[in-house]
């Protein structure tokens, strides 16, 4: 997908707690925990972050990041704020019994991770790269983008410029973070 969007392109989303968009906003953290089955194969290109309202559970926060949950807890009338564009730059298979010492970097607690996922075994550490839109937009909710489904496509007539984004964390920032991520889970 190339950073220009036109109202013929369909505009990959992915579906993400509303907390979590949040905190990715902010630089609060730079990974996103999946659960396997949710994202499968390789995640190529650019996609939008769509924050998510529903199944959001405030003692999945650690209690440092409640206000996250608190910011989101309902959606806006107005419309699902779309306000950030990432990349994944790393992606990591990480056991269950490894979450404890990815805590710092993520704005659940551990025990909420497994119980948003209920995971057997493993689950996928993304390193996202998250850029702010220089436009946000509101968009309507569609019943095609309602569902537990992790990815959606933007309908045809939403109207992104990917090309005008700020970058949340500078290089050397995030440089510094991914490397301390990198040390946990390598």
């Amino acid at each position: 997908m190339s950073d220009a969007t036109t109202a013929t392109e369909t505009i990959p989303a992915l579906k993400e707690r509303a907390g979590v968009v949040n905190a990715l906003l902010d630089g609060a953290q730079i990974v996103l925990v999946r659960h396997p089955t949710l994202d499968p194969g390789t995640i190529d290109g650019r996609f939008v972050l769509y924050p998510a309202y529903s199944h959001q559970a405030p003692e999945r926060y650690q209690a440092r990041y409640e206000d996250y949950y608190h910011q989101a807890s309902a959606k806006p009338e107005a419309g699902v704020p779309i306000r950030a564009v990432a990349d994944v730059r790393e992606e990591f298979s990480v056991p269950t019994a490894d979450l404890d010492a990815l805590a710092r970097h993520y704005v659940y607690t551990p025990a909420g991770l497994r119980d948003k996922y209920d995971p057997d075994d493993e689950l996928r550490v993304l390193l996202l790269r998250v850029a702010e839109l220089e436009t946000p937009r509101l968009v309507e909710e569609r019943g095609s983008y309602r569902g537990c489904r992790a990815w959606i496509g933007l309908a045809d007539d939403v109207e992104l410029d990917l090309a005008l984004t700020t970058p949340i964390l500078d290089d050397a920032t995030f440089a510094e973070r991914r490397a301390a991520v990198r040390d946990v889970l390598e």
